[in-house]
């Protein structure tokens, strides 16, 4: 598998034909200045106005896309590619939240991640450490009226609460994550695909996705019998355009999942439908990880919540408990265990 996942040349042609023209002119301009300390004449070589080179060489006064291009590759993102680093495994887990409980503005020039406030506060304080990046953290309180439409019947709810939200202003890390391969804007009306590089990627990197991906989108098993927890179920909200595109991502963590031995169910849609605010109809396609005592306890062993500290709290509490009453089972975990080890 070709390791880099997005190169300089990848990472300039994004920016438009104008903007991918300049950042081309200034790198041939560049390299013309190491022989010839003209400027007028490097600006004719080039066919560009002579101000503008000017302004390149002398004033040292870099394209929009060249400097958002430094500023990666001077944190180190750029090219992009996988390795055993904090930086890119950060990296990685700010793709798979973008999947789940995050958004990335259409614009570029932003995203956004919702949750608890601890676990915020610890992605913030990364974001710092390793790219340099300041955020802000705000609440907000919620309550959107919600329309609901069920065999024919309307039903209208206003949940009253509110929520953390992490906002980081980077234009240059927004594009970067776009290119890797995050979903922009409504996900709910866009396609969704989990990135070649990750489906193709050793155990680790799915880990390293799937830890945040479920630590956002999947239910907390809890216990429901002695030798059985309650099925924990995944799935997302699309628009009907774009339902056989969420079964499809569905299908591709169904994969992953499968690398990991944990079993899972047929894909399933929801009967309830949500009417949007633009007249769509939006339902939930999901499906189930199967139940049954070894295959929640390899799940809660292969693929912890990441970024989740109170669903994996309440996930240890449940595994903890139904071990105490299962000794036949506690005697073969720690077996696992040390097959694992």
């Amino acid at each position: 598998m070709e390791k880099i996942i997005v190169a300089e040349k990848k990472f300039l042609a994004s920016f438009g034909e104008k903007q991918h023209a300049s950042a081309k002119n200034y790198i041939s301009a560049k390299e013309l200045y190491k022989s010839v300390k003209n400027v007028s004449e490097i600006a004719r070589t080039i066919n560009h106005p002579g101000r503008t080179v000017h302004e390149w060489l002398v004033q040292e006064r870099a394209p929009r896309a060249i400097r958002a291009l430094n500023y990666l590759k001077s944190i180190g993102l750029v090219p992009l590619r996988i390795e055993n680093t904090r930086k890119f495994c950060f990296f990685t887990e700010l793709v798979a939240f973008l999947f789940g409980d995050g958004s990335l503005m259409k614009d570029l020039g932003s995203f956004k991640l919702f949750g608890q406030e601890d676990d915020l506060k610890k992605i913030a304080s990364e974001i710092n450490e390793l790219y340099g990046i300041f955020t802000k953290l705000n609440y907000s309180e919620s309550g959107s009226e919600i329309t609901k439409l069920r065999n024919g019947v309307i039903y209208k709810s206003q949940p009253k609460g509110g929520c953390w939200n992490l906002e980081v202003h980077s234009a240059q890390l927004s594009r970067l994550l776009y290119l890797a391969g995050a979903p922009l804007g409504d996900k709910v009306s866009s396609s969704t695909k989990v990135p070649e590089w990750v489906m193709l990627g050793d155990k680790e990197l799915k880990r390293t996705f799937l830890s945040v991906l479920f630590g956002n989108e999947l239910g907390c098993p809890v216990i429901r019998a002695k030798n059985a927890f309650v099925p924990a179920q995944f799935g997302l909200h699309k628009i009907e355009s774009k339902e056989a595109d969420l079964i499809e991502f569905l299908n591709q963590v169904k994969l992953l999942l499968n690398e990991f031995g944990i079993s899972t169910s047929p894909i399933l849609l929801e009967k309830c439908r949500t009417v949007r605010k633009d007249g769509n109809l939006s339902r939930k396609v999901f499906f189930y990880i199967d139940g049954k005592a070894p295959n929640i306890l390899k799940l809660f062993k292969e693929i912890p919540f990441k970024y989740a500290e109170q669903k994996q709290r309440k996930f240890s509490n449940a595994v903890e408990s139904f071990l105490k009453n299962s000794q036949n089972l506690e005697e073969e975990w720690k077996i696992y265990e040390k097959v694992i080890q």
